[in-house]
């Protein structure tokens, strides 16, 4: 089974995440926050904190049944 797929697999592929140690997208474990409390999240579609749905941005709150939500195989 590929890691990077599952681990990706229904959070939205807009989401960015960054924390004080680097980027914690893309390697094998692409959504592994290891640090929560740290972590700043952003969507590259709306350019901000804030989703287009005026929703916060989040791995926990970027997920399916969110009216912007896009699934990583989702082709635009």
């Amino acid at each position: 089974m590929d890691n990077n797929k599952s681990n990706t697999k229904g959070i939205c592929k807009f989401l960015r995440a960054r924390n004080p140690y680097g980027m914690m997208e893309g390697g094998e474990q692409p959504w592994l926050l290891m640090d929560d409390a740290n972590t700043i999240c952003w969507c590259i579609n709306a350019a901000g904190a804030m989703g287009p749905d005026n929703g916060l941005v989040s791995p926990k709150e970027c997920k399916e049944g969110r009216s912007c939500f896009v699934s990583h195989t989702d082709i635009l």
